[in-house]
């Protein structure tokens, strides 16, 4: 006679698996993307993705700072708007605003950490919202999640950078020099005198950035009552929006 048989309460039914750990999120995105993804939709977490992207960012600013000529930089930015407009400014004007924009590397990283986090929570903003517009029943912390566990490639292409620029000799590049150290995306291969607006349409044709909007599509797929093709739409059509954005204002400072 079994224990059924003998009036044993049956089982109960196994509930939905947990969502996977912190750390196994960040291995499991690399690894089986669509089963992290739905996990980290049953249990959100979001916090040890943000702060690698923090700290990536940190040292990527830290160690290139002393990398870049601000006067060159300056330099440079007005020498591609007088070709276009005509208007030039003096030596001693570019050497005063030089020196005005000069930061130590912790200042410069005190100033660029507050931009860095409100802008990956305007990210995680938009998509949810794109999200729920689409007819998702999404918590803000499900896309928050599935936002930051996407953005690990772009953590990958800083850890890349970091020995590329420290490699460099101080003051020995610009602002627009140094974007090119890491040959990952189409920009790094144009001639320097390619039209602002083309160059940096090709900059945003990065490995790191498409393999992060790869995983973003599958995340977002996994979103509540998320619509498939809803789940390609907004992913896409956001990033398509900023490339857009970004280089119609590069076009328009730099010519």
């Amino acid at each position: 006679m079994t224990e059924t048989e003998a009036g044993a309460a049956p089982a109960a039914p196994a509930g939905p698996p947990e969502g996977p750990s912190p750390v196994g999120a960040i291995a499991g995105t690399f690894t089986s993307p669509a089963a992290t993804f739905a996990g980290l939709v049953r249990r959100p977490t979001w916090w040890l993705p943000f702060l690698l992207w923090i700290a990536g960012i940190a040292v990527i600013v830290l160690v290139s700072t002393p990398k870049i000529d601000m006067e060159r930089s300056f330099r440079e930015m007005f020498e591609k708007r007088a070709e276009k407009t005509g208007q030039s400014i003096s030596d001693e004007q570019i050497r005063e605003m030089a020196a005005r924009s000069e930061r130590t590397p912790a200042k410069a990283v005190v100033w660029a950490l507050p931009f860095t986090a409100a802008t990956f929570f305007l990210v995680a903003l938009l998509l949810w919202g794109g999200a729920r517009a689409s007819g998702s029943e999404a918590r803000f912390g499900q896309a928050t999640a599935v936002w930051a566990h996407a953005n690990l490639p772009n953590v990958v292409g800083l850890l890349v950078s970091i020995p590329l620029l420290m490699s460099l000799p101080d003051a020995s590049e610009t602002q627009l020099s140094v974007q090119r150290i890491l040959k990952s995306n189409v920009g790094a291969f144009l001639p320097p005198d390619a039209p602002t607006f083309l160059a940096s349409i090709a900059s945003s044709i990065d490995l790191f950035s498409l393999a992060a909007l790869a995983l973003l599509v599958v995340g977002m797929k996994k979103l509540p009552s998320m619509p498939p093709a809803a789940g390609t739409a907004v992913p896409v059509v956001l990033w398509g929006l900023y490339v857009l954005g970004k280089s119609a204002l590069a076009a328009a400072f730099l010519g």
